[in-house]
């Protein structure tokens, strides 16, 4: 937002996107916005806007992973330490990357892999 309100200062100067770009480098350096975002920004400007705010989005889409069923996920594992993904998924009808998410992200639970090593049968174990 603040190099929006620096290239809004360079309109008001008069100067060009390539000047304002080349200003906002020399202030900014590899962080300055590219040069067809002030390309941009200088034409909403030349069109009348005077916000440099963004434009309301209709935002992130609503999520599965509530507190809610994080609970139930946890009470299923409290009650059944194996059931599949799939099964969680399809009691609580939420999608399994969601149940995925739920079990690794928010309660912290991992596959323990077990290591089987065969035992050596010697001729004193036959």
């Amino acid at each position: 937002m603040e190099q929006r309100v620096n290239i809004k200062f360079c309109f008001k100067l008069g100067r060009t996107a390539t000047e304002a770009h080349e200003m906002l480098v020399k202030v900014y350096g590899v962080d300055a916005v590219s040069t067809k975002c002030v390309f941009e920004w200088l034409k909403r400007f030349r069109d009348g806007e005077e916000d440099v705010k963004d434009e309301p989005r209709s935002g992130r889409p609503p999520t599965n992973t509530t507190p809610d069923n994080n609970e139930r996920v946890r009470r299923m594992l409290a009650d059944d330490r194996r059931p599949s993904l799939r099964m969680i998924a399809e009691e609580l009808k939420i999608s399994l990357d969601s149940v995925s998410n739920i079990i690794h992200e928010h309660l912290q639970k991992r596959k323990k892999k077990v290591y089987a090593f065969p035992t050596l049968l010697g001729s004193s174990n036959v």
